[in-house]
């Protein structure tokens, strides 16, 4: 069967799907937790993980679909891009049944505890403290630049639990419960107006025992699937941004799934999308203009080629390779978001320039601008 019968075909499942089980009237929980049942929140994973066994590419069609129906989109966040990957990997199979439903339920969101103040390029040189004490590990350190963490239930927390080992040793991978009397998080304000990310504090935190991924000590292996997963999803087009947040402190749980299908977004949609390129560039009158579609073209072709060589990155993970190439899909990655970001500022013209809430689309294109710089830092700093 040819590609192109593929898409069609599961375009027309999906929108099959969506025709028999839609209602705006649904609580989002619902709606999202049948959305999961289905194996639409993670159509990649396979079906015993919660999917339905299709290619990573598969998530962005059904997102589509769902967005043309009029249906909320599956939840989005870093627990679905890095956290439910890397504990269906290492985790027990209690914590596997434990930490990833919620995640494609839509019922937990996640943020990244692995970067610190002098430790963030030099990941394994963080001092982030854990220590045993029975059942639980108490935490004790500081993170910097965790998206999401404010409105985070769960953090994928990077700690040494041994000083006496080498750098890239004593370290251990823990899912760490943020609503705790030991846990500070601070905004941290950028120049887009927004507090993506953010600086948190550990006093005395408290992490069961049972919550330890991948073995103590192991941490540093475990990090490496993270980010695996991580690299090779923001460079094949994917990400977090602009995805409905999942989660009771994103906003979405406590409506109805017809009007959270409407403001899904009120905020960090700072990515511009290609399909969003293609319609503004009809919108303005610029699909006709040679270098319009030749900047189209270009992006299209990264996308692909970022879809290609995540791919193949999980292959030669599978085989048991160094997946070497995950680190140039995030390089190409920041060429994908500039480029998008730059095109959509020179559609939209001076207006453009409008701080949000002014400006086309309520200034999300002045946004994508002025946030598309930080895509050579998050995920890891091109340089390195």
């Amino acid at each position: 069967m040819a590609r192109a019968d593929v898409v069609t075909d599961l375009e027309g499942e999906v929108r099959t799907w969506l025709e028999g089980h839609w209602d705006p009237d649904r609580p989002v929980d619902e709606w999202w937790r049948m959305v999961a049942e289905a194996g639409w929140t993670a159509p990649h994973f396979t079906a015993e993980q919660g999917g339905r066994g299709l290619t990573r590419s598969s998530g962005a069609l059904v997102r589509s679909v769902f967005a043309d129906f009029g249906a909320l989109r599956p939840p989005g966040g870093l627990g679905l891009l890095m956290a439910a990957p890397t504990v269906l990997t290492h985790g027990t199979p209690d914590q596997v049944g434990r930490l990833v439903p919620p995640i494609l339920e839509g019922r937990v969101n996640w943020c990244q505890l692995f970067s610190e103040p002098g430790a963030g390029s030099d990941l394994a040189g963080l001092t982030t403290r854990a220590e045993r004490d029975g059942d639980r590990w108490v935490i004790n350190g500081q993170k910097v630049w965790s998206s999401m963490a404010r409105t985070s239930d769960y953090g994928m927390l990077l700690a040494r639990s041994d000083f006496s080992a080498p750098k890239h040793r004593g370290i251990s991978w823990f899912a760490l419960a943020l609503d705790q009397p030991g846990v500070t998080v601070r905004p941290l304000r950028e120049m887009t107006g927004h507090a993506v990310f953010n600086e948190v504090f550990f006093d005395d935190a408290v992490c069961p025992a049972d919550d330890l991924i991948g073995g103590e000590g192991n941490g540093w292996a475990v990090a490496q699937t993270t980010l695996h997963f991580e690299r090779t999803g923001i460079g094949a087009g994917g990400g977090h941004f602009g995805f409905p947040e999942p989660g009771p402190k994103g906003g979405l749980l406590g409506m109805r799934a017809g009007e959270a299908a409407r403001v899904e977004a009120p905020s960090g949609n700072v990515i511009v999308g290609l399909a969003d390129l293609i319609r503004l560039a009809s919108a303005q009158g610029r699909d006709g203009d040679p270098l319009t579609r030749q900047k189209l073209a270009a992006l299209y072709a990264y996308g692909k080629v970022g879809q290609w060589n995540a791919a193949r990155a999980r292959i030669e993970a599978a085989r048991g390779a160094s997946p070497s190439i995950a680190h140039l899909a995030k390089v190409a990655q920041t060429r994908l978001v500039k480029l998008s970001a730059a095109l959509g500022a020179e559609l939209v013209g001076a207006a453009g320039m409008l701080a949000p809430p002014g400006g086309p689309e309520g200034g999300r294109y002045s946004d994508a601008l002025v946030f598309s710089p930080a895509s050579a830092i998050y995920g890891g700093t091109d340089e390195i």
